[in-house]
C-alpha cells in the first residue's frame, strides 16, 4: 500500500512541477554584445523564429492548463456550494457561513486565475536592473539596450502603439549607428544617447506603471512621436554629412589623380 501512496505523491507533485511551469511566464536570458560578441539585431531568422514559436506554444498550453484549472475548480465549489445552500435553507447557521466562506473563495480563484491569464498574455522579457541607466556606455551596448527594451515592452502594446514604438527603436538605433565614431560629443549625438538610455526607458516605464486607457495611449503615442521626429532629424542630418565628406573625398581624388601630368 505504501509503495502506490508514494508513486502517487510522486506523480503528483511532478505534474503541480510541470503545471507552474506552463501558467508561469517564461524569461529569456539577457542578450549582452560584449559577450556574444555579434550583434543581437542580426539574429538569425529561424533561430527567431523558433523561439517565438516556442513562446507561443508554451502560453497555449499554460491557458489550457488554467481552463482545466478553472473548470474543476468551479465545479467543485459549485458542488459544495449547492449542498451548503440547502443546509443554510434548511435554517442551518454553519452552513450560511461555510456558504459565504466557499463563495469567497470562488472570488479569489476566479481573480488568481485572471490575473495568471493576463501574466501570460502579455508576458515579456525581463531586464536586469540597471540595464537602463545612463552610464557611458559603448554604441553597441546601447543597441543591445535597445533590443532588449523593444523585447520588454512590445507584448504590452496595441497595434498602434507597437507601431509607433517599432519605428521610434529603430529610428533611435540607426541615428546612433550614424552618430558613432564622433570625435567630440555634439548635441544631436547626446540627444540621440539619452533617447536610447533614458527617455525612452523611461517613458515605457511609466506607461506600464498606469492603468490601461485611452487617455494614456494618446500620451505614449504623442511622446513616441516627438522622440522619434528628434531622432529621425538627428539621422538626417548626419546621413547627409556622411554624403557631404564622401563627395569632397571623391573630389580630393579626383584632384589629387586626375590633374595635370608632369612634363
Amino acid at each position: 500500500m505504501a509503495p502506490h501512496v508514494t508513486t502517487v505523491l510522486t506523480v503528483a507533485r511532478a505534474g503541480a512541477g510541470v503545471v507552474r511551469y506552463l501558467i508561469r511566464p517564461a524569461r529569456h536570458p539577457v542578450l549582452d554584445l560584449s559577450a556574444t560578441g555579434r550583434d543581437p539585431w542580426l539574429e538569425a531568422r529561424p533561430q527567431a523564429r523558433l523561439r517565438r514559436g516556442a513562446n507561443v506554444a508554451r502560453r497555449g498550453l499554460g491557458l489550457v492548463m488554467l481552463l482545466v484549472l478553472a473548470l474543476l475548480g468551479a465545479s467543485v465549489v459549485g458542488t459544495v456550494a449547492v449542498l451548503l445552500g440547502i443546509g443554510a435553507a434548511a435554517g442551518s447557521t454553519v452552513a450560511g457561513w461555510l456558504l459565504g466562506f466557499t463563495l469567497l473563495l470562488g472570488l479569489l480563484g476566479t481573480f488568481w486565475t485572471g490575473r495568471r491569464a493576463l501574466n501570460l498574455l502579455r508576458a515579456t522579457e525581463d531586464l536586469p536592473a540597471g540595464a537602463d541607466r545612463a552610464a557611458a556606455l559603448p554604441a553597441g551596448a546601447d543597441e543591445a539596450g535597445l533590443l532588449q527594451l523593444l523585447r520588454q515592452h512590445e507584448g504590452a502594446l496595441g497595434a498602434p502603439a507597437r507601431s509607433a514604438f517599432h519605428r521610434t527603436v529603430v529610428a533611435t538605433r540607426d541615428a546612433l549607428r550614424l552618430a558613432e565614431n564622433e570625435p567630440t560629443l555634439s548635441r544631436d549625438t547626446y540627444d540621440v544617447q539619452q533617447a536610447a538610455r533614458e527617455d525612452l526607458p523611461e517613458l515605457m516605464a511609466a506607461y506600464r506603471a498606469v492603468p490601461p486607457s485611452r487617455a494614456s495611449d494618446e500620451q505614449l503615442l504623442e511622446q513616441l512621436g516627438l522622440i522619434e521626429a528628434r531622432v529621425q532629424e538627428v539621422g538626417s542630418r548626419r546621413a547627409a554629412q556622411r554624403r557631404r565628406m564622401l563627395g569632397a573625398h571623391g573630389a580630393y581624388l579626383r584632384g589629387k589623380y586626375e590633374g595635370e601630368p608632369e612634363e
